[in-house]
């Protein structure tokens, strides 16, 4: 009898693909993550920072599926990738301070709260009747659109039995904006914040318990440096305006950019907001055309110590974004 010849390196199997991309991918995992955090130093790093749900889902299926193969380095890759995208994710899943309990979609305003709708219409929806059923579904005290070129400016005219007031900048871009209110602003006017040439609307607002302002705006999406620099010079001439306002400020629309962005971070921070979203998941509000990657980029910023009675994201009507609700009500000592 001959003894069985040895095996080799040659001639062992092959490790399954799957096993092989659990081994390499925790490096790349841990790298996109503590990239995120330096989304002010470089606009590439900052684009990183946009999908913290879709790295920490890799990372816990690369844990799941490899942590009793794999070595030590990798380990702490995937440790690194989990723990640094749940500590920025995590504000959204724990019950938000001052928050109450979500009421149900289609429940009446309270009367002493204000009701926002944001929405990003798409210049090239065509179905506008499903907008414009939505908005009076809903039925808020005031709607931002975003996208608004001649022709949606016509649709939104078909709303004014119940949003009689309306400040409408049309363009035949997709960075056009409206505004419509049940109540007629005190004061408003269309300005540009920094440099991108894109409209913003900012209108002030009476009520009983203390004026506020509502700002509308729309930067340009992050696609490449000048275009990142654009939209964090935007949101940093908001920021500033927020803060120096003399009345507390509401500030919605598509903003480009995540809570988790470095141009998100600073805009909360530097304006003193309070985003209306917190505590109450990741609410993602595009991309409506396909299942991934979707992201929260519509948002509806409040003033501090504002009362979130209610945040949610709309239905599908027709755009590549969902639209954002909240209701809310401002600080009384106004």
């Amino acid at each position: 009898m001959h003894d069985a010849p040895r095996r080799t390196s040659a001639d062992a199997a092959p490790s399954p693909p799957c096993r092989s991309l659990f081994h390499w991918l925790p490096f790349p995992l841990a790298a996109v993550t503590l990239a995120g955090f330096d989304g002010g130093w470089h606009w590439l790093l900052d684009l990183t920072s946009h999908f913290r749900w879709y790295w920490l889902l890799l990372a816990l299926a690369c844990l799941a599926a490899s942590w009793r193969r794999a070595g030590r380095v990798a380990l702490a890759c995937l440790a690194v990738a989990v723990l640094g995208n749940v500590w920025p994710l995590l504000p959204y899943w724990l019950p938000s301070a001052g928050g109450s309990a979500i009421a149900a979609p289609t429940a009446a305003a309270r009367p002493d709260s204000l009701s926002i709708v944001s929405v990003n219409v798409l210049t090239s929806n065509a179905d506008k009747p499903a907008v414009l059923a939505y908005l009076r579904s809903r039925d808020p005290d005031i709607i931002v659109a975003l996208e608004v070129d001649t022709v949606w400016a016509a649709a939104l005219a078909g709303l004014a039995d119940r949003w009689p007031h309306a400040v409408v900048q049309p363009r035949d871009d997709n960075f056009g904006i409206a505004l419509l209110a049940k109540q007629p602003p005190r004061e408003h006017r269309v300005r540009e914040f920094g440099d991108a040439g894109v409209p913003s609307i900012v209108a002030t607002f009476t009520d009983p318990a203390g004026d506020y302002m509502v700002i509308a705006t729309h930067p340009v999406p992050p696609k490449g440096p000048a275009y990142a620099r654009d939209r964090d010079a935007q949101l940093r001439a908001i920021a500033d305006f927020v803060a120096t306002a003399p009345l507390p400020c509401v500030v919605a629309g598509d903003l480009n950019a995540t809570p988790w962005s470095a141009a998100f971070r600073d805009l909360v921070a530097r304006g003193g907001l309070h985003d209306t979203a917190l505590g109450r998941g990741v609410q993602a509000t595009w991309n409506a055309r396909a299942w991934a990657p979707r992201i929260p980029i519509d948002h509806i910023l409040a003033p501090p110590g504002t009362e979130v009675l209610r945040r949610a994201v709309g239905p599908d009507v027709g755009s590549d974004h969902f639209p954002v609700e909240a209701e809310i009500r401002l600080p009384a000592s106004r």
